[in-house]
């Protein structure tokens, strides 16, 4: 891997460990921290959910009406997630024992897999001890289903800027109302990872971006960080994946940011919105003014 690829790596690590941690509590926090370090996308099996372990007084079947098989089959395993607190790297009970449990054939339960795991929802891991794993809550799973539906819509990449300008401001002051000690922890480490790069490397503009998914996950409004962080990749994927950030990126970037999360760290929330505010009119006002952008419909990808 190139000096480029570790350093998306760090980032994703970062924002993909903290959303799914944002979802759970207590020790499932530290566990699923401590995963993410090693992987953001694959983690060790934790244990193998059973039959019994189902909420008291729940149905067998657990299968709603008024949807197709397939999706029932999937609402249901969502809500057992959910329900049983669940966690990335749960092992999920194997095919021959959803089939058993929803007396429903083998087509129509793999059909259910598929579906969460193109949404992201779960890993099918192949082999020996293999089957239906609980996986990480990512930004770009949410992104890249949230992109479907824009490009449907004809949205362009103008008001995903707009909505960014609009929402970033407010994260920024979030972050420095809660305080969350180990969010604060993260963004102290962003500001040093971006400090270190010099001007002109290429790894900069994946730091600074960084910057931007680990404020975004520091809101204590899990709601807020999935949005925020999920735009922010939508964004990511079009303008950085596509090389178009090397056209807007100054070094003033870096004092901004230095300024933003000097703010958020001191609990300043007025002037940490102030200073987004202004960052991301100028920052974002570059990317407008490039040719052909602001107009273009969002793709799915």
């Amino acid at each position: 891997m190139d000096d480029l690829g570790l350093c998306a790596g760090i980032g994703r690590v970062h924002y993909d460990g903290v959303v799914a941690k944002n979802m759970s509590s207590g020790a499932t926090v530290t566990a699923q921290a401590r995963n993410a370090k090693s992987a953001s996308t694959d983690v060790a099996p934790v244990r193998t959910v059973t039959a019994d372990m189902r909420p008291e007084g729940s149905e067998e079947s657990g299968v709603a009406r008024g949807m197709k098989t397939s999706e029932r089959i999937a609402a249901t395993i969502v809500a057992d997630i959910a329900t049983q607190g669940l966690v990335p790297g749960d092992r999920l009970p194997n095919e021959a024992a959803m089939i058993e449990r929803f007396q429903l054939g083998r087509g129509s339960v793999r059909e259910a897999l598929r579906i969460l795991e193109v949404h992201g929802i779960i890993q099918l891991r192949s082999g020996p001890g293999g089957g239906p794993v609980v996986a990480a809550v990512r930004p770009r799973d949410v992104a890249r289903t949230f992109s479907l539906y824009l490009n449907q819509v004809g949205a362009t990449m103008g008001e995903l800027v707009d909505a960014r300008t609009f929402l970033e401001p407010f994260v920024a002051r979030l972050a420095a109302e809660y305080q969350d000690p180990e969010g604060l922890k993260r963004l102290r480490e962003a500001l040093a990872r971006e400090e270190l790069i010099e001007d002109g490397d290429p790894r900069y503009i994946q730091a600074a971006n960084d910057f931007h998914y680990v404020v975004g996950s520091m809101t204590g409004n899990r709601v807020v960080n999935l949005v925020a962080t999920s735009l922010k990749e939508l964004y990511t994927s079009r303008v950085v994946g596509g090389g178009l950030a090397n056209e807007t990126t100054a070094p003033s970037i870096r004092l901004e940011h230095r300024a933003i999360g000097e703010a958020i760290l001191a609990g300043n929330g007025g002037l940490a919105e102030e200073l987004m505010r202004v960052h991301m009119n100028l920052y974002l006002g570059r990317v407008r003014s490039l040719p052909g952008v602001g107009d273009s419909v969002i793709t799915w990808s």
